[in-house]
């Protein structure tokens, strides 16, 4: 081999070697420009949301359970409040041995060991085992140093009275929220808005100390006082408990009203339980309940014809023995001839056939008007959860007894608060005064009332005065409810029978009966307005069951208010022809 072809094929190697070598510089550079630019992106451009993962596995997120408000009495005390309580849960992750950790918590939770078992090894970071614990429960807990079980913050609602007024109150669930009555209606209010905790933790999930980085307070609810006087709520319950059980009835309802504000002073609603006292009802019976009132609906025949020049307290009424409408017969409670009676004593001795007479000559449109113009048909104002309107047919809709059967308080629907709200129009003069069973707001001692509903002419001054002449005699023993009467005080008021009406047909329930008293006192100048029903009571009539608790009920209100008597003495004695 020649030297020259040996130099050149020297050459081509190291040609060959020098180019190796920069494309693996080039390779090199590439990759390290790569690496470079990568360690930008993620230092400059994507550095805060890898902050973030580190951050999201290093802190916790707790959101802080406000205080609820709590509702208060008119005079402060407590019926409902929040305590703080503990909720425990486990990350189950950082469990050592579910089984063990199942078998100490089984008695100090009351779970059954195989859920809570279960519950230990689910495949999750969170998993609750108990809600709203004591703090004896939580202590007893934290001194078994269980890895992977912690707590929460959280509170319960607690009613210091137990189940007094449950049905107006209401109840709340788990998370705090309402689910009943004023619980439910003033939920927004009462629950405050929860706040957010954000802290560090060690990588068992426990918070490390010091390590809270941001705190956003929870808010606390603002509370409620409402018109309700625990006293007397206490003694309408009794009361009506101790009636419920005497005349073997399946529940009863009261309510007792201010009569100048339309202020509620007491609500109650119970059933009977074959196992002991009669207990509180599933809803708040005077505004979801309706029935048929019976004669204490005549107050609107009464105050329409009264206003309408059509009779007087001392008009004479030829009352029939029966009458026959249509083909049906109507008759009084107790069958008596053909005889005269004043509108007075028609109105005291509830006869059908007397306020049918009338009912005739004030006419159908009539007897409609003022069925509606006393309240029937709408709703009280209250804006109760699950609150009915009741049932009134418009006149084009009667049937050709309607005349005979409406004025008497058949074939309407009604609830015992409406009727209540009708009466007291009376008690003012003949204005309506909207009920109510809050006063105002509380935050912290602040009292924040709430402005008065308005109000509303439904008759004239002088027809309820002169209605309220003729409701005195119904207190005595002229007329159906001397049961009624208060000693010292006069009673204007009404008594009302009434079948049942059945739920899937037309026609009536064999002996089923709503007995109902309502009424005002001191009848000159009302401080009380009063309703009282009882479901299928024995004996049946308003006069004899429910009249008696009004006057135990509101008798003792009167004790408690200081108001003076208005009258030497009552009578008592037997009860006329009708009987309510």
């Amino acid at each position: 081999m020649t030297p020259s072809r040996t130099a050149g094929r020297r050459s081509s190697r190291r040609f060959q070697a020098r180019r190796r070598l920069a494309v693996m510089g080039g390779v090199i550079s590439l990759a390290c420009l790569l690496l470079v630019g990568r360690l930008a992106q993620v230092q400059l451009l994507g550095g805060q949301r890898y902050v973030a993962y580190g951050s999201a596995q290093m802190n916790r997120v707790v959101t802080l359970t406000p205080q609820r408000g709590p509702l208060l009495d008119r005079n402060g005390n407590v019926l409902a409040m929040s305590l703080p309580v503990e909720d425990v849960y486990a990350d189950p992750h950082q469990v050592t041995n579910a089984s063990n950790e199942a078998q100490v918590l089984s008695p100090l939770l009351h779970v059954p060991r195989p859920v809570l078992l279960r519950q230990l090894k689910a495949r999750t970071s969170f998993v609750y085992l108990a809600r709203q614990v004591s703090a004896g429960v939580s202590a007893a807990i934290r001194a078994k140093n269980l890895p992977g079980i912690n707590f929460l913050p959280d509170s319960r609602r607690f009613a210091p009275d137990g189940n007094l007024a449950l049905p107006v109150l209401g109840f709340t669930g788990l998370d705090n929220q309402g689910l009943a009555g004023l619980e439910y209606k003033y939920n927004s209010l009462l629950a405050g808005k929860p706040g957010q905790a954000v802290m560090r933790v060690n990588p068992w999930g426990t918070p490390i100390t010091g390590g809270l980085l941001q705190m956003h307070p929870a808010v606390p609810g603002r509370g409620l006082r409402l018109t309700l006087d625990t006293a007397i709520q206490y003694e309408t319950e009794q009361a009506l408990s101790q009636e419920i059980v005497a005349s073997h009835a399946r529940s009863g309802m009261a309510v007792i009203e201010d009569s100048a504000t339309g202020q509620i002073l007491s609500m109650a609603s119970l059933v009977a339980s074959p196992h002991g006292s009669p207990q509180p009802a599933p809803s708040n019976f005077p505004v979801t309940y309706t029935y048929e009132p019976g004669s204490v609906m005549k107050l609107s025949t009464f105050s329409g014809a009264l206003g309408a020049h059509i009779i007087t307290p001392s008009t004479p009424i030829h009352v029939p023995s029966q009458l026959v409408i249509a083909g049906s017969v109507f008759h009084d409670a107790e069958p008596h001839g053909p005889e005269v009676l004043t509108a007075t004593q028609v109105l005291a001795q509830s006869s059908n056939m007397g306020t049918i007479k009338i009912a005739e000559r004030l006419g159908a449109h009539g007897v409609s008007h003022w069925i509606r113009a006393f309240g029937f048909g709408s709703h009280t104002g209250l804006g109760f959860p699950g609150a009915s309107t009741g049932i009134v047919r418009p006149v084009s809709t009667w049937s050709a007894t309607a005349i005979g059967s409406t004025p008497i308080g058949q074939d309407t629907g009604v609830t015992a608060m409406q009727v209540l709200d009708a009466y007291n129009v009376l008690a003012n003069g003949g204005v309506f005064v909207p009920p109510r069973l809050v006063q105002g707001t509380v935050t912290g001692s602040r009292f924040q009332p709430l402005p008065p509903p308005a109000r509303h002419r439904v008759v004239a001054p002088w027809v309820a005065a002169t209605m309220t002449q003729m409701l005195r005699h119904v207190a005595t023993n002229q007329g159906t409810a001397p049961a009624a009467a208060i000693p010292g005080y006069t009673v204007a008021g009404k008594t009302g029978t009434a079948q049942k009406p059945l739920t899937n047909g037309r026609g009536y329930i064999p002996g089923a009966f709503m007995g109902t008293f309502v009424g005002y006192v001191p009848a000159q100048h009302p401080v009380l307005t009063a309703v009282v029903v009882l479901d299928r009571p024995t004996p049946i009539y308003g006069g004899s069951v429910a009249a008696p608790v009004f006057a135990k009920i509101c008798g003792y209100a009167l004790r408690l208010m200081d108001v003076p008597p208005t009258s030497t003495g009552t009578s008592s004695g037997t009860t006329g022809a009708g009987a309510g």
